[in-house]
């Protein structure tokens, strides 16, 4: 008995001091949504798709089209459209750099294995046309290789998909698979833009491995695909809401599918057709001012450390430690209040209740 009482008293002055000294900040995952129409960077729930933080990133000034925000280990890295640019926040928002030159109307990006891709149209400010360019995370040009006309590139499985908008060349409106080095291993999903997807835009993996990818004009909607480029499902864009022109696409925790477009963010059950609006013209309150638009763009995973769960000072690292010292002394007495380890349990009754 004397002994289980220790133990327990042994588990306070561990966890206290182990909270105290452990350099390792708690993260929290959400999800970033550019807003181009007030240029910003939105937060939203990854499991239900909820509006966080309705101005995480504030880039007025800097902005001018937003399109898709991705984590690079510390840092977020947000393309713009119209600017040429790609700018570069902390993970609390804060402003960093920019990477200019290069680069003209791109959209998405991607990183993967310490290099970032970045799809390109243009041929302004000495840019390669046609192509995905390519970066260090310190933001050097590490060159490009040419492509139909990108709005998205992604990782899949081992290599690179890069969608193209050009309808007017041959092989247009399709997703094709490249290597990591940029060398082109072959076409994933041809379509004719007619009956299939038109003005692919972003794609991304569901849990069961198959892509889902935006079609942005008619017909317009979510198309699944399998790992064989095989497609395997349709969510029409017209299904209960108006037309809305599809951008974004991220299957959430709870197994609908957030998307994006240009009156804002809905969540829909592929299986039912049943959506929610989340940040739309629907939504009165949660817009910043009436008769206000959202022009959402790409959804992409940031994992944001917990500010309350900082490296203590030194002090604070010795005050914990006393703290278990004197849990450890009632434990023995019998007198200590059980700790938990932040479980939200008591370890004296949860690991020991059946030895008292």
């Amino acid at each position: 008995m004397q002994m289980f009482k220790s133990i327990a008293g042994f588990s306070v002055f561990f966890c206290s001091a182990l909270f105290a000294i452990s350099p390792e900040a708690k993260a929290a995952d959400f999800l970033m949504i550019p807003d181009s129409q007030s240029d910003r960077v939105l937060l939203f729930d990854p499991v239900d798709g909820s509006l966080v933080n309705d101005n995480f990133i504030d880039g007025t000034g800097l902005f001018t089209t937003p399109l898709n925000a991705i984590q690079v280990n510390k840092e977020i890295w947000v393309s713009d459209q119209v600017a040429d640019s790609i700018f570069r926040f902390d993970l609390k928002g804060n402003y960093k750099s920019a990477i200019t030159g290069g680069l003209d109307n791109i959209r998405g990006m991607e990183f993967v294995d310490n290099k970032i891709y970045v799809s390109n149209s243009g041929t302004e400010n000495n840019a390669p046309g046609e192509a995905v360019v390519t970066f260090d995370m310190s933001g050097n040009n590490l060159g490009s290789f040419a492509t139909g006309d990108p709005y998205d590139v992604l990782s899949y499985n081992g290599g690179l998909l890069v969608n193209d908008i050009n309808r007017d060349a041959d092989g247009g409106e399709d997703i094709d698979r490249y290597s990591l080095d940029g060398n082109f291993i072959g076409n994933f999903h041809d379509s004719d833009g007619v009956n299939g997807i038109d003005f692919p835009q972003q794609m991304a993996v569901k849990s069961n491995g198959n892509l889902i990818v935006g079609g942005f004009s008619a017909p317009g909607g979510i198309y699944e695909y399998d790992e064989n480029g095989n497609q395997v499902g349709f969510f029409n864009g017209d299904n209960g809401v108006a037309f809305r022109g599809i951008r974004g696409v991220y299957e959430l925790a709870n197994g609908n599918v957030l998307w994006t477009g240009g009156d804002g963010v809905v969540s829909t059950n592929l299986d039912t057709g049943e959506f929610t609006d989340i940040f739309t013209v629907n939504t009165p309150d949660l817009l910043p001012e009436a008769d206000y638009r959202p022009s959402a763009r790409y959804i992409e995973k940031v994992s944001i450390s917990d500010k309350s769960a900082k490296v203590p000072e030194p002090g604070t690292i010795l005050a914990s430690l006393l703290l278990g010292v004197f849990a450890v002394v009632g434990k023995l007495k019998g007198i200590g209040n059980s700790g938990n380890c932040g479980l939200g349990v008591s370890p004296s009754r949860a690991n020991f209740q059946e030895r008292e």
